[in-house]
């Protein structure tokens, strides 16, 4: 005869399982600001070199062509920066002596910013931030 003895499962209880799933929400929950910010500023910066990219073309336009460049004759703002076409919109003004370059933000959540041909920044505080 073969006798069996019953062990006593070696897994973990619904109990177990569900606090660590509490835990790892309440870390979830403290992180994400922090890591909204961070990534909020990434993009941010990536916008600043966008617009510093687009006033080097609008130099470059200028001496070619004796005026600076619309905003059909830039390039995409896809093809400069994904993160910052995602979030961003371009605005161009420009005339035969002056340009000025606007990164504007539909949503509000990231402020706007703007570089003239003086290489003057301007920003404005986002409504969310």
């Amino acid at each position: 005869m073969s006798t069996r003895h019953s062990t006593p499962g070696r897994g973990f209880t619904l109990v177990e399982l569900m606090a660590v799933v509490a835990i790892l929400a309440i870390f979830v929950a403290l992180a994400m600001p922090s890591w909204r910010a961070t990534a909020n500023e990434a993009v941010i910066q990536q916008a600043r070199v966008v617009l510093q990219r687009l006033a080097i073309r609008q130099h470059r336009f200028l001496r070619g062509h004796g005026r600076f460049a619309k905003q059909d004759e830039l390039p995409t703002l896809d093809s400069l920066g994904r993160s910052v076409a995602r979030r961003y919109q371009l605005e161009v003004e420009s005339d035969v002596s002056r340009y000025s370059l606007r990164l504007i933000d539909p949503n509000g959540e990231l402020p706007s910013l703007a570089l003239n041909h003086l290489g003057q920044w301007a920003s404005s505080e986002a409504a969310s931030l």
